[in-house]
């Protein structure tokens, strides 16, 4: 109960600090746009209220609050990527797998001209299976670090920029998931002889 009372107490004085948090966390992660960021500050302040309380429990009297709550406003965050990535799910248009076809072409001349465009899209279609089948090793994390890194050809810079990351850490990101591909491959390569 005691944790109970503590949480109350902390959202009722550091609520407008909490909110510019949070509004400064779903317009960092995407979430919301400069129109609508207040929006979903009260939002996300509402979700992370009920699910602390909800667990309010698990909050040690040495912890302080604050941090406890932001903790799980960052665990909302990721949950409502997942969910919008799940949303924007898409299967991929011709358009999208032809990227040199001109924009200008209507649906049925890009129709008309398929055996043209496509002509070597199975060899592209194979290096990419055989490019998935490879990065398939690896976290999710690591293969999109790699394809940003060699196949997109990103130097250091572009990289660390991507990642949001100096470039000394992207550096180490990428040098960390490419021995863990190795790895992978090792292993793979043993289960598959032995």
């Amino acid at each position: 109960m005691e944790g109970r009372t503590r949480l109350e107490q902390l959202i009722e004085n550091e609520r407008p600090a909490l909110l510019r948090t949070l509004r400064h966390y779903a317009l960092r992660a995407g979430l919301a746009s400069s129109r609508n960021a207040d929006e979903m500050a009260e939002e996300m302040l509402n979700e992370v209220v009920f699910e602390a309380f909800r667990t309010a429990e698990r909050l040690k009297p040495d912890v302080h609050p604050h941090p406890w709550l932001l903790g799980i406003a960052a665990n909302l965050i990721k949950r409502k990527q997942v969910e919008i990535a799940k949303r924007e799910r898409r299967e991929p248009l011709m358009r999208d797998l032809l990227p040199e076809i001109e924009v200008a072409l209507s649906d049925e001349e890009l129709f008309d001209q398929l055996p043209v465009l496509t002509a070597g899209m199975l060899d592209r279609l194979e290096v990419k299976h055989d490019i998935d089948d490879l990065l398939a090793c690896v976290s999710r994390s690591d293969g999109d670090l790699l394809r940003l890194a060699f196949f997109h050809d990103l130097n250091r810079e572009a990289l660390a920029k991507a990642l949001n990351l100096s470039p000394s850490a992207a550096r180490m990101r990428l040098h960390r998931a490419l021995s863990r591909l190795r790895c992978a491959l090792v292993e793979q390569r043993e289960a598959d002889n032995g």
